[in-house]
């Protein structure tokens, strides 16, 4: 049986200084059978000579006509793949050369698995250090309660069933937690297939969107746990923890904007021990050193 075609998305805007990496960890691949959509989001640096420097007919460029947001650039993407499975790749992360190949099972499993997933390694370029990324043993089936309570999908770890995604496109409305929101919307439906390997590598630096954009990050998740529906079971069940969650992001970026003596209250009424400890940590620390030890945070 012929191998399935997986689509492999990767959206760039100036991503010249990781992209090399980037690519070369998907030529490294062992599956072969695979197609490379790359959207160009109006770069200015020299991302798109480094693509086209790849003779390869699987590599396949696009560039938009201005720049949009990222999930719009996403779901520009899903229009150009023909493949089976889609799987995403972001421009600063790189696979381990049995990323795809690892996912066999999934590539023959049955309708009720819309997702796969798999562990991965934390590369934190200012220590030039890999942590994994997961402990435990990464939860497996429907999996949506277990998502609520700890998410630990990263995009650039997933691959989905082409016929899943054509129908839950990603919400442009965001900018940082749209692949969050697609994958808790796909978990409602259909199971989760978990690969407990390390196969990917998720870099963080100093120029991460997300961190460099905490009120955005806390003002997304307040937007979306508002448009939640609680009367299903499992989001009835985590509502407590996902309101903590949102008093954690709050607290996480008035503390990097500017430290207020009334959250010091705020801190201390916070539920959770471990996580209160961390903020107080954060809380009296100097503003020098918080915003270049804790950059990652």
């Amino acid at each position: 049986m012929k191998n399935k075609l997986i689509s492999i998305v990767v959206n760039c805007y100036n991503g010249e200084r990781y992209l090399s990496q980037t690519l070369q960890s998907l030529l490294n691949q062992k599956y072969k059978n695979f197609e490379v959509i790359f959207i160009d989001n109006c770069s200015t640096d020299k991302s798109a000579s480094i693509f086209k420097k790849i003779k390869d007919k699987r590599f396949k460029y696009f560039k938009t006509k201005k720049k949009i947001k990222l999930y719009d650039s996403r779901n520009l993407a899903l229009k150009k793949t023909k493949g089976n499975f889609i799987a995403f790749l972001d421009v600063d992360d790189w696979w381990d050369k049995n990323f795809l190949s690892s996912r066999k099972k999934f590539f023959s499993s049955n309708k009720e698995y819309g997702f796969s997933y798999c562990n991965c390694y934390h590369y934190y370029e200012n220590t030039n250090k890999f942590k994994t990324f997961y402990k435990k043993k990464l939860p497996y089936g429907f999996i949506l309660s277990d998502l609520l309570k700890n998410y630990v999908v990263k995009i650039s770890t997933t691959i989905l069933k082409r016929e899943i995604i054509k129908s839950v496109k990603f919400n442009s409305s965001y900018n940082i937690i749209g692949d969050y929101d697609l994958i808790i919307k796909i978990s409602k439906q259909f199971k989760g297939m978990a690969f407990q390997k390390k196969l990917a590598n998720i870099r963080i630096h100093k120029n991460n969107f997300t961190h460099n954009n905490r009120k955005m990050f806390y003002l997304e998740y307040k937007n979306w746990i508002n448009s939640q529906n609680f009367k299903n079971q499992s989001f009835s069940e985590n509502k407590s923890l996902l309101l903590q969650k949102l008093e954690y992001l709050r607290i996480i970026h008035l503390l990097f904007d500017k430290k207020r003596f009334n959250l010091i209250i705020d801190i201390i009424k916070f539920p959770s021990f471990l996580l209160k400890l961390k903020l107080l940590i954060i809380y009296f620390l100097p503003i020098f050193i918080l915003k270049s030890k804790y950059r990652y945070f």
